[in-house]
């Protein structure tokens, strides 16, 4: 007899009220061998204009969070790739599942100060309790 085992499916969303959310496209720069997770929190650069991950200890636009991105990205190639993307301009999203930065698995980092500049472009960051997730496991 085989083994069992259990498998949670993620059936949510970051976003809250997906008719009221508004897109723009734009450029993301993808390091490379790396994989950008849905809710990553962007920001842009002063000196390319293109969207890179957000980087609170950054500097040149990249410490200032303006965006969050909607889907998975992936880069596999060795060299920075500038990917056309869809991100969020005005939403309301699920605080739980932002990111920052490309290994981060959960919100770590995601402070009052983040939530509240992220506002100030149009993403509103709501703490909610996702109700689809299994807690007998």
């Amino acid at each position: 007899m085989g083994n069992i085992s259990v498998q949670n499916v993620d059936l949510g969303s970051i976003f809250l009220l997906s008719s009221e959310v508004a897109f723009n496209a734009d450029t993301l720069d993808v390091p490379a061998n790396t994989t950008y997770q849905e809710g990553l929190i962007l920001a842009r650069t002063a000196a390319t204009g293109r969207l890179v991950a957000f980087n609170a200890g950054g500097s040149g636009g990249a410490e200032i969070p303006k965006t969050v991105l909607s889907y998975d990205v992936e880069n596999a190639t060795a060299g920075l790739v500038q990917t056309p993307v869809r991100v969020a301009v005005t939403a309301k999203v699920r605080k739980q599942r932002l990111r920052i930065g490309a290994a981060a698995t959960d919100d770590t980092g995601v402070t009052k100060a983040v939530q509240d500049q992220l506002r100030d472009y149009g993403i509103k960051p709501v703490n909610v309790t996702d109700l689809s997730v299994l807690d007998n496991q």
